[in-house]
């Protein structure tokens, strides 16, 4: 009777299951606390990276994340070999560099920055599209003739803050302009025209 008693616990179904539900938690831990353990170096912006400027090393910093298939979608060392690209939208300081905000370098254009005329239109800001508009000087002094547009799409790279423009009611701005503008940007630059910015889109929802 005793023998029966034994192998009836013995074979008991329930004391299996257990046993192998057990076994599976304390294998499902150990492979969450490997899997945690690996990880894979991804770029950050070490500062602000601006629509249109180039992506350089020195532009980057590391940090090392979770392997998932998310990090797929951002940019990293393997996936870096130092040729010439471009961010296609700004990026802030810290944030992960998608792949998808990446381009070829642009040789077509190049930055200008240009002293504004009083200030900017409210939703001039990094990354807009606008016209650059110049009032050459007139034939007497403090008269300007009028103004025409130089450059019908240029990039706002950023907007430069200096207190003395400031008190003076200018603002210099960085803008990346197309190379077949830049003789005539430089010429408004150096005869001493009034220039101006207008935002070409208007951004949704303001």
């Amino acid at each position: 009777m005793m023998a029966s008693l034994r192998q009836r616990i013995r074979l008991d179904p329930r004391l299996l299951i257990g046993c192998v539900l057990v076994v599976a938690s304390v294998l499902g831990v150990i492979w969450v606390v490997s899997q945690a353990k690996q990880t894979v170096a991804v770029y950050v912006a070490a500062a602000p990276i601006a629509q249109g400027d180039a992506i350089t090393e020195q532009s980057l910093s590391i940090v090392n994340v979770p392997i998932s298939d998310s990090h797929e979608l951002y940019l990293t060392p393997d996936r870096f070999d130092g040729s010439a690209v471009i961010s296609t939208r700004p990026i802030g300081q810290g944030e992960y560099l998608p792949l998808s905000a990446i381009g070829a370098g642009d040789e077509t254009s190049a930055p200008v920055v240009v002293t504004i005329s009083g200030a900017l239109p409210e939703d001039v800001g990094t990354g807009v599209a606008v016209e650059l508009w110049a009032a050459a000087p007139g034939e007497r002094p403090g008269t300007y003739n009028t103004p025409v547009a130089l450059v019908q799409q240029a990039q706002v790279v950023r907007v430069l803050e200096s207190q003395q423009l400031v008190n003076s009611g200018q603002v210099e701005v960085e803008l990346r302009i197309p190379d077949t503008d830049l003789a005539e940007v430089l010429t408004a630059l150096t005869n001493g025209s009034r220039l101006h910015v207008v935002p070409l889109y208007r951004p949704v929802g303001e």
